[in-house]
C-alpha cells in the first residue's frame, strides 16, 4: 500500500459540547493518512496521478473552521467521507484528531481520537 502523510495540521474551530467552546473556539490539530493500492504518480509525475495533498488541507480547513461539531469524532467521520468522495483512489484512510485544550480541569497533552475507515465500509455514504 501506498501512503500520504498529512501530520499535525492545526486549524481553529467552534467545535466542542460546551458553549464557551461554540463561542470562543479552540485549536485542533489533525493528522490524516491515505492509503491507496497504487499511485501511478509514482511513475508518472503527474499530479493528476495521485492526491493533491494541498486539495486535502483546504477541504479539511475549510470543514473544521466552518462546521461547528459537538464531538471529534463526528468531525473526523466527516472529513474521512469527504476524502473518499472526493479521490477515488484513496481506499484507506486513518484520521486523528488531537484537543490539546480540551475543557477538562488537569494536566494533559492533549484529549482525541483516531478514526479509521475503508472505502468498502463507507459505500453506503459515498
Amino acid at each position: 500500500m501506498d501512503k500520504i502523510v498529512m501530520k499535525n495540521m492545526r486549524f481553529c474551530s467552534c467545535s466542542g459540547v460546551l458553549s464557551e467552546e461554540k463561542e470562543n473556539g479552540q485549536d485542533f490539530v489533525i493528522s490524516l493518512t491515505l492509503e491507496m493500492e497504487d499511485i501511478p504518480g509514482c511513475r508518472t509525475d503527474a499530479l493528476e496521478d495521485t492526491v493533491d495533498y494541498g486539495a486535502v488541507f483546504g477541504m479539511v480547513r475549510e470543514y473544521v473552521e466552518n462546521v461547528s461539531c459537538n464531538l471529534i469524532e463526528y468531525m473526523a467521520e466527516n472529513i474521512i467521507v469527504s476524502i473518499f468522495r472526493a479521490f477515488s483512489m484513496v481506499e484507506k484512510i486513518t484520521c486523528e484528531i488531537q484537543k490539546p485544550k480540551a475543557p477538562i480541569d488537569g494536566n494533559f497533552d492533549y484529549m482525541g481520537v483516531i478514526i479509521k475507515r475503508t472505502r468498502s465500509e463507507m459505500e453506503s455514504e459515498l
